[in-house]
């Protein structure tokens, strides 16, 4: 019965204790909350603020519950140091120690805030407007007293920050939410739709574009040693507000800088941050133009910024199959103060291209490229143009080697883009010629002469300007060697050129057995005008090229006998090739006329020889 007496005491006693307690935190409550005290505890909190960080704070309402230890805060304003309102915040709420803010002391270990406008200013010569926050946060020298004094500390172990609006020189970013989570030694910050739209203004006229970064992670050690930052779903799009390049043009690669829908994933390893410099390693790339046809699959490098310079060592790209690897490569910025452009440089490139991979956004015709191609090359140049040194190509059989250099020269205005090269030598042996043309789904000429030519050399050069290929060069090969010199106009849609040779095998290459060896030039003028070249076959049907050749033959062998002084003229409709050779003499002048409907048999042709006698009769 005692002891019972004695806990109910105590349980009553305890009850009273506790309430009293309660009653006291009840009371400073409202006495904290009272008009006075707010007053005090915004200048205390201001005053703090506007000392370590240098400029003018204000703050409209203090709430401040002791039970819990939070307070809110609403109507923050930061002024930068031209007096503009840099930073104006809606609400903040925050886990905090009352103590320390009595003391003119900030110590905050959660934090929510919504609703901030920031303006950041960063003139292209200039303090940013943000500069004296960075000043004002630098370490200080470790004195005693100055760590007694520090106004400012924060402890935080979680934050959300929702709905940032950012005006950068005047563009606008906008950040759905913010969170950070400190957790295991582990700073996480995580950012959630930063949200961008900017124009970017060109001679073509403006561009429009947009960001949406996704879902941007950061992750920090306690030490500062390990340092994380990953992008999933990055989404980066642009617009010109006029149709794609391709519109209407079915050969044309989608690729088009004024329609990117890029889709991208990222994460890089940053090893070292310095005043200017900074170590990474992207350890995941993946970068897809849902429309242009890009699709970097695998995107890997180590990378060193020093200032302007940008050291790239261990890059690894890959579009579907095809794959380059770049030991070292090099980049300078441009510096408008020292009035210097971009350049790169990478000694050495290798990879394993197959032409389908690049198809559907540079070139379509290649789709069906399935040859795999080793290369090798080293590049440099700058924002005007670039440099190809030491190109080497080949197949895995060796079938097909080729040795160049070449160099792009005015990226713009595309008008004046002029792509060279020059072959140093070209070996493509038997089998890998006609290997090479079935990769493509157009008709194809001429085969049986391709195919008996046999081994190919060549060393020549050849351009590629706006709407206009010039090829020129040697052909090696086993019938003879032929110089020619040919251009392909891609505006009024027509192949021309010249050919010459002093020893070609001209009947087994059309087995014409009674042709021997020829001496002679010729021009040409070939139809590749689709348009045009459909109307005459739905008219006439047949399997020619549509055009013709003229022929100079100083010499040739028809069985055995020498001719010389022929001239030839082939036209061709694209159903029937029609020819006229005349061989003129003293008297006579020896003619024949010929027409054949199929280069693979030409040694059925049909032909009527003709003879007339000058200066003596006009008859035939």
């Amino acid at each position: 019965m005692e002891k019972s007496f004695f806990k109910s005491r105590w349980v009553r006693l305890t009850g009273w204790i506790i309430g009293i307690v309660m009653a006291i935190i009840l009371i400073l409550t409202i006495i904290v909350n009272s008009s006075y005290v707010q007053t005090k505890l915004i200048g205390l909190a201001t005053e703090a603020l506007s000392k370590e960080l240098n400029t003018e704070v204000k703050i409209n309402h203090v709430n401040v519950n002791l039970l819990v230890q939070q307070a809110s805060f609403s109507d923050i304003i930061l002024k930068d140091q031209e007096q503009r309102d840099m930073l104006k915040v809606k609400e903040v709420w925050g886990s905090l120690r009352i103590r320390p803010l009595l003391r003119g002391q900030l110590i905050l270990r959660s934090l929510k805030i919504n609703d901030i406008d920031l303006l950041i200013v960063k003139p292209d010569s200039g303090v940013a407007n943000y500069q004296f926050l960075l000043d004002a946060t630098k370490k200080k020298p470790h004195k005693k007293e100055e760590k007694k004094g520090s106004a400012m500390k924060f402890d935080l172990n979680h934050a959300i920050v929702n709905n940032i609006h950012i005006k950068y020189n005047h563009e606008p970013y906008d950040i759905n939410q913010v969170v950070y989570h400190h957790l295991y030694g582990k700073h996480t910050v995580t950012v959630y739709n930063l949200i961008a739209a900017w124009k970017q203004y060109r001679k073509k006229g403006i561009v429009h574009w947009n960001m949406n970064s996704g879902l941007l992670t950061i992750n920090i050690s306690d030490d500062g040693k390990k340092k994380n930052i990953d992008i999933k779903d990055l989404n980066i799009r642009s617009d010109n507000q006029r149709p794609r390049r391709n519109t209407g043009k079915p050969h044309h690669g989608a690729f088009d800088d004024g329609h990117f829908d890029v889709i991208a994933d990222l994460s890089a390893d940053i090893l070292h941050t310095g005043k200017d410099s900074i170590t990474a390693r992207l350890t995941r790339g993946c970068v897809k133009d849902t429309i242009g046809g890009v699709n970097l699959t695998d995107l890997r490098s180590d990378i060193a910024i020093i200032g302007k310079k940008v050291f790239l060592t261990n890059v690894i790209v890959q579009q579907g199959t095809t794959r380059l690897d770049i030991p070292k490569a090099e980049l300078t910025l441009p510096d408008k103060k020292k009035g210097t452009t971009l350049s790169y440089n990478a000694d050495q490139i290798y990879g394993r291209a197959i032409l389908k991979d690049i198809s559907k956004p540079f070139a379509p015709v290649l789709n069906k490229f399935t040859i795999p191609l080793n290369l090798r090359l080293g590049l440099n140049g700058t924002d005007k143009g670039m440099n190809f040194r030491g190109i080497h190509i080949n197949t895995d059989d060796n079938k097909l080697v080729i040795n160049a250099t070449g160099n792009l020269r005015n990226f713009s205005p595309a008008r004046e883009l002029n792509l060279h090269f020059f072959v140093h030598d070209m070996v493509a042996k038997s089998g890998i010629k006609d290997k090479i043309l079935n990769q493509f789904t157009v008709k194809k000429y001429m085969m049986y002469q391709l195919y008996a030519l046999g081994v190919i050399k060549y060393h020549g050069e050849f351009d590629i300007l706006w709407k206009k290929e010039k090829f020129r060069g040697l052909l090696d090969t086993e019938k003879g060697d032929i110089d020619f010199n040919f251009e392909i106009d891609g505006v009024n849609k027509y192949l021309t050129g010249t050919v010459s040779t002093d020893s070609l095998k001209l009947g087994e290459l059309f087995q014409l057995k009674k042709l021997g060896n020829i001496d002679c030039s010729a021009s040409f003028n070939i139809d590749i005008s689709k348009e045009r070249t459909a109307k005459m076959r739905k008219l006439k049907g047949g399997k020619l090229p549509i055009g013709n050749v003229k022929a100079d033959i100083k010499k040739v062998k028809y069985k055995r006998v020498t001719l010389k002084n022929i001239l030839a003229d082939i036209q061709s409709d694209g159903a029937i090739a029609n020819g006229d050779v005349t061989m003129k003499g003293k008297l006579t002048d020896l003619m024949l006329q010929f027409s054949f409907t199929n280069t693979g048999e030409m040694h059925k042709m049909k032909v009527k020889p003709k003879l007339k006698f000058r200066k003596y009769v006009d008859d035939d």
